[in-house]
């Protein structure tokens, strides 16, 4: 039987919440009946992107811990940066080099999504898989209201390139080298690029999830 190839789509959940304050790590707080990182990893599950590699770093057992109570640990792969504090670009590293030991699965392209961006949906995730599929273009980049933002994916070919970066990038510098193979499609959902990263962020999104959750 002939394989197919798959997108996967890799989590960034590594960070150390620096800006948050206050000792809070920014994927464990609550939004609803879940924390901040169930929501992503609710929104790539429910996604056509396969397979899914979770990155931890920060208070790595607690994270981990968060998502399994929410979600079949089956159902994705996680790996641990020990380094995550010298920046986001070792994370992705990491996930890289995890989709290179799968065995029998052909990785085409990865999707790269931000742990602290709860209000993501699959339909955001989906329509990269679908661009990708659409123009075989190797980047294709999410845009809200104008402006970039996350997701993106990066096609296999790419994979080396990225695994050289360095620093707290999730991949600016490739998309700046490889214009002539990069899509932007404008997502729309402005909020589903929200991050948490600050209190006052965190405040702001939670009032934008019980505001969809009434109606």
């Amino acid at each position: 039987m002939e394989t197919m190839p798959l997108t996967a789509a890799i989590i960034l959940a590594a960070g150390g919440s620096s800006r948050m304050g206050e000792g809070r790590h920014k994927l464990l707080l609550p939004l609803g009946e879940r924390p901040v990182i169930a929501h992503v990893v609710a929104a790539a599950l429910a996604s056509q992107a396969r397979p899914l590699v979770v990155v931890l770093g920060h208070q790595a057992e607690q994270v981990q811990a968060a998502i399994t109570t929410h979600h079949d640990p089956s159902t994705m792969l996680f790996v641990t940066n020990p380094d995550y504090a010298r920046g986001m670009s070792g994370s992705l590293r990491f996930a890289l080099a995890t989709l290179q030991t799968l065995e029998q699965q052909i990785i085409d392209s990865a999707i790269i999504l931000l742990g602290d961006q709860p209000l993501m949906t699959p339909q955001i995730i989906n329509r990269l898989l679908a661009e990708r599929t659409r123009t075989h273009k190797a980047i294709i980049a999410s845009q809200y209201a104008g402006q970039r933002g996350h997701p993106l994916l990066f096609a296999a070919t790419l994979f080396p390139e990225l695994q050289e970066i360095s620093g707290d990038e999730g991949g600016r510098s490739i998309v700046a080298r490889h214009k002539n193979e990069l899509v932007v499609i404008e997502q729309g959902n402005l909020p589903a690029d929200y991050d948490v990263d600050t209190w006052e962020a965190y405040q702001e999104v939670v009032t934008l999830w019980q505001q969809q959750h009434e109606q």
